[in-house]
């Protein structure tokens, strides 16, 4: 006997499990500066209260970046988890 595929398209077509990346940007004088992208948020959120602590760096924030799995195109988005320090 066969089955119907009781999934809706919406639920096939979806993206995949999604992977973020995340990195630090920051200011000191009028230079931006910005840490490589890791899937390691422990080591980015531990750098953010130290630079946002420090008397040189200002608008600390984290970003995070989206990447799709089997997709080339990636998404970025800034988190505002911050301000000046």
């Amino acid at each position: 006997m066969a089955r119907a595929d009781r999934t809706t398209a919406t639920e096939r077509d979806t993206v995949p499990v999604q992977a973020s990346e995340w990195r630090l940007r920051y200011t000191v004088g009028d230079l931006v500066h910005y840490t490589e992208w890791t899937a390691d948020f422990p080591t980015v959120e531990n750098y953010y209260d130290q630079y946002r602590r420090s008397d040189h760096a200002h608008d600390v924030r984290i970003e995070r970046r989206v990447v799709a799995r089997g997709a080339e195109d990636e998404q970025s988005e800034t988190l505002r988890t911050g301000g000046t320090a």
